[in-house]
Protein backbone atom coordinates (compact mmCIF):
# COMPACT_ATOMS: atom_id res chain seq x y z
CA UNK A 1 0.00 0.00 0.00
CA UNK A 2 1.20 3.29 -1.22
CA UNK A 3 1.70 5.45 2.54
CA UNK A 4 0.52 8.78 0.60
CA UNK A 5 -2.75 7.30 -0.18
CA UNK A 6 -2.79 6.64 3.99
CA UNK A 7 -5.87 9.14 5.14
CA UNK A 8 -4.60 10.39 8.39
CA UNK A 9 -6.75 9.17 11.66
CA UNK A 10 -8.97 11.74 13.56
CA UNK A 11 -7.94 11.93 17.21
CA UNK A 12 -11.08 12.51 19.10
CA UNK A 13 -11.15 14.72 21.99
CA UNK A 14 -13.64 15.02 24.47
CA UNK A 15 -15.72 18.53 24.32
CA UNK A 16 -15.64 19.31 27.71
CA UNK A 17 -12.62 20.97 27.92
CA UNK A 18 -12.75 22.83 24.95
CA UNK A 19 -16.48 24.48 25.83
CA UNK A 20 -14.71 25.38 29.59
CA UNK A 21 -12.12 27.07 27.85
CA UNK A 22 -14.48 29.10 26.00
CA UNK A 23 -17.29 29.78 28.74
CA UNK A 24 -15.43 29.60 31.69
CA UNK A 25 -15.67 26.21 34.10
CA UNK A 26 -18.29 27.64 37.01
CA UNK A 27 -20.23 28.60 33.50
CA UNK A 28 -20.14 25.34 31.67
CA UNK A 29 -20.82 23.32 35.33
CA UNK A 30 -24.33 25.84 35.70
CA UNK A 31 -25.15 25.25 32.12
CA UNK A 32 -25.15 21.57 32.61
CA UNK A 33 -26.91 21.94 35.42
CA UNK A 34 -29.67 23.78 35.01
CA UNK A 35 -29.88 21.54 31.73
CA UNK A 36 -30.12 18.69 34.10
CA UNK A 37 -32.76 20.41 36.18
CA UNK A 38 -35.08 21.27 32.92
CA UNK A 39 -34.75 17.51 32.21
CA UNK A 40 -36.22 16.25 35.43
CA UNK A 41 -38.60 19.08 36.46
CA UNK A 42 -41.55 17.31 35.66
CA UNK A 43 -40.64 14.75 38.53
CA UNK A 44 -39.13 17.64 40.89
CA UNK A 45 -42.40 19.96 40.98
CA UNK A 46 -44.88 17.37 39.06
CA UNK A 47 -46.93 17.60 35.43
CA UNK A 48 -49.43 20.19 36.02
CA UNK A 49 -46.78 23.10 37.68
CA UNK A 50 -43.99 21.89 35.21
CA UNK A 51 -46.27 22.88 32.36
CA UNK A 52 -46.22 26.13 34.03
CA UNK A 53 -43.21 27.03 35.82
CA UNK A 54 -39.11 26.64 34.63
CA UNK A 55 -35.95 26.69 36.00
CA UNK A 56 -34.48 30.12 34.45
CA UNK A 57 -30.81 30.35 35.75
CA UNK A 58 -28.53 30.04 38.58
CA UNK A 59 -27.23 33.28 39.90
CA UNK A 60 -24.03 33.28 41.92
CA UNK A 61 -24.73 34.63 45.53
CA UNK A 62 -22.23 35.44 48.50
CA UNK A 63 -21.40 32.56 50.43
CA UNK A 64 -20.06 30.28 47.64
CA UNK A 65 -23.99 29.37 46.85
CA UNK A 66 -26.40 29.83 44.22
CA UNK A 67 -29.82 31.09 43.64
CA UNK A 68 -32.12 29.68 41.36
CA UNK A 69 -34.62 31.63 38.97
CA UNK A 70 -37.78 30.06 38.00
CA UNK A 71 -39.76 31.37 35.65
CA UNK A 72 -43.40 31.26 36.44
CA UNK A 73 -46.91 32.27 34.60
CA UNK A 74 -48.88 33.24 37.62
CA UNK A 75 -48.69 34.36 40.96
CA UNK A 76 -50.17 31.35 42.21
CA UNK A 77 -47.20 29.78 40.75
CA UNK A 78 -44.75 31.70 42.23
CA UNK A 79 -46.87 31.35 45.85
CA UNK A 80 -46.25 27.42 45.38
CA UNK A 81 -42.79 27.88 44.67
CA UNK A 82 -42.18 29.43 47.70
CA UNK A 83 -43.90 26.97 49.84
CA UNK A 84 -42.03 23.87 48.39
CA UNK A 85 -38.57 25.67 48.31
CA UNK A 86 -37.00 23.08 50.63
CA UNK A 87 -37.93 20.29 48.63
CA UNK A 88 -36.31 21.94 45.48
CA UNK A 89 -33.22 22.46 47.35
CA UNK A 90 -33.40 18.42 47.82
CA UNK A 91 -34.80 17.10 44.98
CA UNK A 92 -31.87 20.45 43.11
CA UNK A 93 -29.29 17.95 44.53
CA UNK A 94 -30.83 14.69 44.07
CA UNK A 95 -31.25 14.92 40.39
CA UNK A 96 -28.62 17.71 38.95
CA UNK A 97 -26.01 17.82 42.10
CA UNK A 98 -26.74 21.37 42.57
CA UNK A 99 -25.08 21.52 46.30
CA UNK A 100 -25.57 24.86 47.61
CA UNK A 101 -28.75 26.51 46.33
CA UNK A 102 -29.04 29.12 48.99
CA UNK A 103 -31.92 31.22 47.78
CA UNK A 104 -34.98 29.86 45.24
CA UNK A 105 -36.31 33.22 43.69
CA UNK A 106 -39.18 33.58 40.85
CA UNK A 107 -40.12 35.97 38.07
CA UNK A 108 -42.66 36.61 35.96
CA UNK A 109 -42.75 34.99 32.76
CA UNK A 110 -45.88 35.07 30.63
CA UNK A 111 -45.96 31.21 28.85
CA UNK A 112 -43.60 30.22 31.35
CA UNK A 113 -43.50 26.18 31.46
CA UNK A 114 -41.79 23.09 30.12
CA UNK A 115 -44.84 21.51 27.58
CA UNK A 116 -44.69 17.63 27.26
CA UNK A 117 -43.93 16.72 24.02
CA UNK A 118 -46.56 15.60 21.69
CA UNK A 119 -46.90 12.41 20.45
CA UNK A 120 -46.44 12.16 16.95
CA UNK A 121 -49.71 11.86 14.72
CA UNK A 122 -50.89 8.17 13.90
CA UNK A 123 -51.52 7.44 9.52
CA UNK A 124 -54.91 6.24 9.04
CA UNK A 125 -55.67 3.97 6.12
CA UNK A 126 -57.41 5.66 3.40
CA UNK A 127 -59.84 3.76 1.81
CA UNK A 128 -59.81 3.25 -2.03
CA UNK A 129 -63.35 5.16 -2.51
CA UNK A 130 -61.66 7.67 -1.10
CA UNK A 131 -58.85 7.32 -3.08
CA UNK A 132 -60.79 7.24 -5.76
CA UNK A 133 -62.49 10.77 -5.09
CA UNK A 134 -59.57 12.37 -4.60
CA UNK A 135 -57.75 11.06 -8.22
CA UNK A 136 -61.23 12.51 -9.85
CA UNK A 137 -60.98 15.87 -7.79
CA UNK A 138 -57.63 16.20 -9.36
CA UNK A 139 -58.03 15.01 -13.13
CA UNK A 140 -58.37 17.88 -14.64
CA UNK A 141 -55.04 19.14 -14.05
CA UNK A 142 -53.24 18.44 -17.30
CA UNK A 143 -49.55 18.53 -15.99
CA UNK A 144 -48.75 15.24 -14.65
CA UNK A 145 -46.40 16.05 -12.05
CA UNK A 146 -48.62 18.58 -10.65
CA UNK A 147 -51.52 16.36 -10.57
CA UNK A 148 -49.03 13.45 -8.54
CA UNK A 149 -48.38 16.00 -6.26
CA UNK A 150 -51.82 17.09 -5.44
CA UNK A 151 -53.05 13.70 -5.31
CA UNK A 152 -50.29 12.72 -3.03
CA UNK A 153 -50.77 15.62 -0.96
CA UNK A 154 -54.69 15.20 -0.33
CA UNK A 155 -53.62 11.94 0.19
CA UNK A 156 -51.42 12.31 3.15
CA UNK A 157 -54.27 14.86 4.31
CA UNK A 158 -57.02 12.26 4.23
CA UNK A 159 -54.24 9.76 6.31
CA UNK A 160 -53.18 12.20 9.20
CA UNK A 161 -56.33 13.78 9.76
CA UNK A 162 -57.96 14.15 12.98
CA UNK A 163 -61.34 13.05 12.20
CA UNK A 164 -62.83 10.35 10.59
CA UNK A 165 -65.30 11.39 7.88
CA UNK A 166 -66.99 9.70 5.27
CA UNK A 167 -66.81 13.07 2.88
CA UNK A 168 -63.30 13.67 1.23
CA UNK A 169 -61.89 16.38 0.77
CA UNK A 170 -62.46 18.55 -2.46
CA UNK A 171 -61.05 20.79 -4.81
CA UNK A 172 -61.27 24.61 -3.08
Amino acid sequence: MNPRNKRSRSKLEGIHANLANILGEESLDALISIARLRRAWPHIIGAMMSTRTEPLQLQPIENDGFCLWIGVDHSIMAQQIRFLRDDIRKACFKHAGLKNVHKISTRMMPGAGIQPAKAPPQRRKVRFHEMRVLALNVASIKDRALRKAMFQAQLAQRAYDDHDSDQPTTNR
